[in-house]
C-alpha cells in the first residue's frame, strides 16, 4: 500500500480517490476526498476533513477537529481523539464521545501520580 505523508501547517489535500494511507500532520490542515477506500490520518488542532464516500477508515487527532462525510458505507470507520471534535453525517450532526489524556481520578496532581508508581517499582 502506497502512503503518503505530509507534514505542515494549513496545509490542503484535494484527492478524487484515496486507496492508500493517507497521513496529514499539521494545524489547520483541510482534507477533501470524494471517495475513501484506504486510510485518512490526520495530526493536529483545528483540522478539518471531508468525504463525499466513505469505505475506509478516518482517523483524527487533535482539538476541535471536524469531519463532514456525505455518505457511509457498510464497514467503514471513523475515529475522532480529542476535545471539540465533531462528526456530521448527511449534513446531521453525530455526537462522537471526546477522550482527553486525564490523570488518576485520586491525584491531584502529576506528583503524586510519579511519587506512587517510584514507591512500586522501588519495592
Amino acid at each position: 500500500m502506497k502512503k503518503y505523508n505530509i507534514v505542515g501547517n494549513k496545509k490542503k489535500v484535494t484527492m478524487e480517490t484515496n486507496s492508500t494511507l493517507l497521513k496529514v500532520v499539521g494545524n489547520n490542515c483541510i482534507v477533501y476526498v470524494r471517495t475513501n477506500y484506504g486510510d485518512i490520518e490526520v495530526v493536529g488542532n483545528d483540522c478539518r476533513v471531508e468525504v463525499t464516500e466513505n469505505h475506509g477508515v478516518i482517523n483524527l487527532v487533535g482539538g476541535n477537529g471536524f469531519v463532514n462525510i456525505s455518505k457511509r458505507w457498510k464497514g467503514d470507520n471513523v475515529q475522532l481523539l480529542g476535545p471539540n471534535c465533531s462528526l456530521t453525517v448527511a449534513g446531521k450532526l453525530k455526537s462522537a464521545p471526546s477522550y482527553e489524556a486525564q490523570l488518576s481520578p485520586f491525584s491531584k496532581d502529576l506528583d503524586d501520580v510519579i511519587e506512587s508508581i517510584f514507591t512500586f517499582v522501588m519495592r
